[in-house]
């Protein structure tokens, strides 16, 4: 009776165990999400400050074309497209249908080369025929399509009749041109030679007006100098026009982003190259902001899960293309939660963007780094010669993690269970090795934690059995 009654004790205590090991992670799973919210709030924030510098209209289309968010500057009374009415709803939708085709055309066309893509559409607006500029990127920019599409759109309406001015009449152009807030400069057919460039220009480049005739197109075009020769010839040949993005190198050396359109116009009865610049920077920047959003870990700046899968199918499939073993080494803090209900939450946060510092220092070029969420860490480890090679890195990580660390003055110290797996061996798949080195963590951590295991079938059996 009594082996009896202990042994019943002892089960209980275990499903204690568990119950309270549960709840701990639920605790942490909450504590997560919040964390999560008020990153992507702030991320929001931070986008829209950057929107409000911008005329355009931001649209973010799902992969099958359907309008699922929208940011527009609060200082732009007037939505030429009214995004209350476009949430939800297929693009073709929203577009009549000419603009539907080239809007899908667009979308296929960044989807088969990756480049951005931009178009000009009319459209009535409140009784009047309005001209529009539209541009389609890619919102993911690793070369998966999982992400979406962003589609900015601008009334250049104003900016189409002061190029068509351009051409109709020499002298209402010199006061345009003169006048005008945009980037316009004037180029010699034959020579690129600058003929003429507004003081805007002057003022974008650094250049005086005696400073700017000197140069040619080419030698502020920062790169891609090739490439803008080929659309040039392109131009005169089909008496067409080019718009394209590109950046401009400042007499100081800085870069700016720049979009441009060139065609052909009369000046003083010669031909020469028109170029109309728009600084785009800030519509950069706000892509920028999207994307980092959407694919890295708002904490630490590391990969997020998301864009670690993308990564790591990537590695494989080299792997497999050209026969050599990857390792992944999975990393979950010790006893983490301690930390953050003794220490606080802010310092849990900051504790957790140390440790993603210094992993980031001790790992390879090639290696990729990604917080997976909570406490846990990955680092893939490609081409391995030994697996041994594999079990020293992560033993590396671990002792490079026992070092303390200083946060707010407070020298705190940590250990970690480490868990490893290699390509082809332990599994050939993302699921399969992300798996097989997440059994072997959990069996560091339950078998006396700050130790590293390398996967092996019988730590599978042996977790099986518990």
């Amino acid at each position: 009776m009594d082996k009896k009654e202990d042994k019943n004790k002892t089960k209980l205590i275990q499903e204690n165990k568990k119950l309270k090991s549960k709840v701990s992670q639920l605790e942490s799973g909450f504590v997560e999400i919040k964390l999560e919210l008020d990153a992507l709030q702030k991320k929001q924030r931070n986008l829209i400050s950057v929107i409000e510098t911008t005329e355009d209209l931001f649209f973010v289309l799902g992969l099958d074309g359907t309008f699922i968010r929208f940011y527009q500057s609060s200082k732009e009374k007037d939505f030429f497209l009214d995004p209350n009415k476009t949430m939800g709803k297929h693009f073709s939708e929203v577009f009549p249908k000419n603009v539907s085709e080239q809007l899908q055309n667009a979308i296929n066309q960044v989807e088969d080369h990756g480049n951005d893509s931009l178009f000009e559409y009319q459209m009535e607006e409140k009784g009047t025929e309005n001209i529009f500029q539209a541009k389609v990127s890619k919102l993911d920019e690793t070369g998966q399509k999982f992400f979406g599409f962003v589609l900015s759109i601008k009334n250049i309406t104003e900016s189409k009749k002061r190029e068509d001015l351009l051409v109709e009449n020499e002298q209402k152009y010199r006061a345009v041109f003169t006048q005008s807030t945009e980037y316009v400069f004037l180029a010699d057919i034959d020579s690129r030679m600058i003929v003429e460039a507004n003081r805007a220009v002057q003022n974008l480049l650094g250049y005086s007006e005696d400073e700017i005739k000197d140069l040619t197109l080419y030698d502020f075009l920062a790169v891609e100098k090739e490439d803008i020769y080929l659309k040039i010839l392109d131009v005169l040949k089909k008496h067409s026009y080019f718009i394209g993005e590109r950046k401009f190198r400042r007499k100081d050396g800085s870069l700016v982003d720049a979009e441009i359109s060139v065609s052909i116009v009369t000046f003083s009865k010669k031909r020469v190259l028109c170029f109309v610049a728009r600084d785009i920077t800030p519509r950069k920047l706000a892509q920028e902001q999207l994307y980092q959003a959407a694919t890295h870990d708002r904490l630490t700046g590391l990969m997020n899960r998301l864009l670690f899968y993308d990564m790591l199918s990537k590695e494989l499939a080299r792997a497999r293309r050209n026969k050599y073993m990857t390792a992944l080494v999975y990393i979950d803090l010790d006893q983490f939660k301690l930390i953050n209900d003794t220490k606080g939450h802010s310092t849990g946060d900051k504790l957790l963007a140390a440790v993603g510092d210094r992993l980031k220092k001790i790992k390879r070029d090639g290696d990729h780094l990604a917080r997976m969420g909570g406490d846990e860490f990955v680092v893939t480890l490609p081409e391995i010669k030994k697996e041994e090679h594999a079990i020293e890195k992560a033993e590396n990580i671990l002792s490079e993690l026992q070092n303390p660390f200083d946060i707010d003055g407070m020298n705190i110290q940590i250990t970690a269970s480490v868990g490893c797996s290699i390509f082809p061996k332990d599994g050939t798949s993302n699921e399969s090795l992300i798996k097989a080195a997440d059994m072997a963590m959990y069996f560091s951590k339950t078998h006396g934690r700050n130790q590293c295991k390398r996967y092996s079938p019988e730590i599978k059996g042996e977790i099986g059995r518990h």
